[in-house]
């Protein structure tokens, strides 16, 4: 047995390493699976900016802003849900794609007009693409009884009647199906058609009947494009940002995994073990599906981090637990997993389920946040559960058995804290800390200075492309641009293969404007011909907006509903729900206090610290539903404080360990990720405050006059 644990915990070091060395170099010359083939936003690495104009017509604000929002629908089907679509001028849009394979097919792709119309042979317009319900692949039998690849179309109840009434007034002649100017097909009608239902056939591939088909079912731009310029683009954050953050992270799950050593000894020996399983894991994935990583992407994976380690912390809390109760060793690592297991699936469930609701609600980088956090969850359940206890086992089997070694032995009892009875001081901290905000964001509206510090992301601007003529360091320009607008995070990409360099920044004045053309002409000697400039939209658009509001609420519905059931208490799930509600005003108030630039980051943020609040509160309310059984006789004052002391060593390390990964990018990342960082390590803080002093006396004081149990 001892030579057999032995070999098992060998050929676990040997799988760790060998993932981790994959994870790390893939394989072949294309990186396969490695980091190295793992797409990276624009944030991060750059990508593909491609300018479009409307060609021969004057579009008004309405039709920029539909063929816009029908550009993200594409980009978001094609899975570039890190891209941005933006207007500049009054008749030009402007779309940056990360990890383009292939630029000249995505700018087909993109900027296709896509207007298909069905046409007699009078040249008569019977309907167009927007009577089409529904279109998708499909096959038929042709003459001879060979299969044949079509495109399958239903029809608006408008369009089955249009189509009715042509196809019974056009029997023996064609009907000419076009797609903008190129016939596709010419059937000859052999019968009316009444049901609504039809098919295109016109020697389509399996790839080419999919390709119109979705062009179809994406919708037609109200007007036709032409490209103005395709150019690749260097990463808005600097060249600094990715190696910065990279070594940042290591440092902190280097920290990591000595906190989990020195805590927990051989438990957290085996902790982290599973915790590099996760990381290459993780990373496998990310490379294997693709998965654009941008600051939100990362946020997801931190958050996932958290969550894993997390998970660990509280299982082996419940094996101290059991330790000091007086149970043996195994059957201690038995119990301890058994009364965590509630726990840890209703947590991340509960994440999972607000994950994929704002992957199949929202838009943009909220796609990209749900894509990694989804995969994070799901391998952090599979290492703490099955990776950690196996790797414990393994040590138990090979004669490290001393159960001192796997948990502090307590012989004092724990502290009990009284946090019901102190309700009001809470209540009256967080009610300050929004007042602040509300009342520095009025003030600041009176000044108009505006209630938020909004990036160019969500107030729109100004963007430059400036003809350079030589050499240049990114971080001069952004030097310049911040010392002349006093906007702390220009967007500065330089453009590859050329000394031209885009800047984007928020609107400013004429003076403003002239004052940085001429700071960068006599800093590079080049003359306001090597200038040109406009207006630009916000790319965060009032429908991300609105989409990403509601991905939230419906994820909040969701997750009460979920609580709910799960606690059989609907008064768990609203007060989860309420807590969620003071973590986005905390945070709110926070960037209004501090003048954090609103950006893509803030929605990553936000989510972030929701993810990680209603986790925290679900282990808490897990053990209230644990001790609400077993304390029957007990008051709900007693049951809350009991369960909170109970779990309290939890959430302290659990933040602990979060932070301390965090708190690393802060010091160590260029300024634009400490702007992503500082409201997340605020954030964090709040969340872990509230879940400990707020969830569970919210949920006393909805329950006030009933019954603990």
């Amino acid at each position: 047995m001892k030579g057999r644990s032995t070999m098992f915990f060998i050929m676990v070091i040997a799988v760790a390493v060998g993932l981790s060395l994959l994870a790390f170099f893939g394989v072949g010359p294309d990186n396969v699976l490695g980091v190295g083939n793992i797409r990276q936003g624009l944030d991060l690495k750059g990508g593909v900016s491609i300018a479009y104009r409307a060609r021969d017509y004057k579009p008004n604000q309405q039709e920029m802003s539909t063929a816009i929002a029908l550009i993200r629908r594409r980009l978001d089907n094609k899975n570039y849900t890190e891209a941005e679509v933006g207007q500049e001028g009054t008749d030009q849009i402007r779309v940056d794609i990360p990890g383009v394979d292939d630029a000249e097919k995505a700018v087909d792709e993109i900027g296709k007009t896509a207007v298909l119309t069905f046409v007699d042979e009078d040249g008569y317009i019977i309907l167009t693409g927007t009577d089409v319900t529904r279109a998708q692949r499909g096959t038929t039998t042709a003459t001879g009884g060979a299969s044949q690849i079509v495109v399958n179309l239903e029809f608006s109840s408008y369009g089955t009647s249009a189509f009715a009434e042509a196809t019974r007034n056009n029997i023996g002649r064609a009907i000419n199906i076009y797609l903008d100017d190129e016939l596709i097909s010419s059937p000859t009608v052999q019968t009316a058609i009444t049901d609504g239902y039809c098919y295109i056939e016109g020697g389509f591939t399996p790839e080419s009947a999919e390709y119109l088909a979705t062009l179809i079912r994406e919708g037609s731009l109200p007007f036709k494009l032409n490209v103005l310029s395709v150019n690749n683009v260097g990463a808005r954050l600097g060249a600094d940002a990715l190696n910065t953050s990279i070594t940042a992270g290591i440092i902190g799950i280097i920290l990591v995994l000595l906190f989990m050593l020195a805590f927990y000894r051989v438990s957290g020996a085996a902790a982290d073990l599973a915790l590099a399983f996760y990381t290459a894991l993780v990373l496998l994935i990310l490379s294997l599906f693709r998965v654009t990583l941008t600051l939100p992407g990362i946020a997801g994976i931190i958050l996932s981090v958290g969550m894993a380690v997390d998970a660990n912390v509280v299982i082996f809390e419940r094996i101290r637990e059991e330790v000091n109760s007086g149970r043996a060793l195994r059957a201690a690592i038995d119990a301890g997993y058994k009364r965590a297991f509630p726990a840890i699936i209703d947590s991340n469930v509960t994440t999972l389920i607000a994950a994929f609701v704002l992957f199949w609600l929202g838009t943009g980088p909220v796609k990209g946040f749900a894509q990694t956090l989804s995969i994070g969850i799901i391998v952090s359940m599979f290492s703490a559960l099955v990776i950690t206890k196996q790797i414990m086992l393994a040590f138990i089997g090979a004669g490290i058995d001393n159960p001192t070694l796997y948990a502090r032995i307590d012989k004092a009892e724990p502290l009990l804290l009284n946090l019901v009875s102190r309700r009001k001081y809470f209540i009256m901290f967080s009610a300050c800390v929004i007042a602040l905000g509300i009342i520095i964001m009025g003030v600041n509206a009176a000044r108009g200075a505006g209630i938020f510090n909004l990036d160019v992301e969500f107030s729109g601007g100004t963007s430059f492309t400036v003809d350079i003529g030589q050499p240049f360091d990114n971080n001069d320009i952004v030097s310049i641009v911040r010392d002349i607008t006093g906007q702390p995070s220009p967007q500065v990409q330089k453009i590859v293969g050329a000394n031209q360099v885009m800047i984007k920044i928020r609107s400013i004045d004429s003076d403003t404007r002239v004052a940085l053309i001429d700071a960068l002409g006599n800093k590079y000697g080049i003359g306001r011909q090597a200038f040109t400039y406009s207006d630009i939209s916000a790319t965060v658009s009032a429908d991300m907006q609105r989409a990403a509001v509601l991905a939230v609420a419906v994820a909040c519905v969701c997750m009460l509903i979920y609580v709910s059931w799960r606690f059989r208490d609907i008064r768990m799930g609203a007060s989860s729900i309420i807590t969620l509600l003071h973590d986005t005003l905390i945070l709110i108030a926070v960037y209004g206090i501090l003048r954090i630039p609103l950006n893509y980051s803030f929605i990553a943020v936000i989510l972030t610290i929701l993810g990680y609040s209603i986790n925290a509160t679900i282990i808490i309310f897990d053990r209230v539903r644990e001790n609400r059984a077993n304390m029957r006789r007990a008051s709900a004052e007693e049951l809350i404080n009991t369960s909170v002391s109970q779990t309290f060593r939890r959430s302290v390390y659990t933040s602990l360990t979060t932070l301390l990964a965090i708190t690393c990018l802060y010091i160590i990342g260029v300024p634009s990720i400490k702007e992503f960082t500082l409201p997340l390590i605020i954030g964090l803080l709040f969340g872990a405050y509230s879940s400990v002093c707020l969830a569970g006396n919210v949920w006393f004081m909805l329950g006030k006059g009933k019954k603990a149990a």
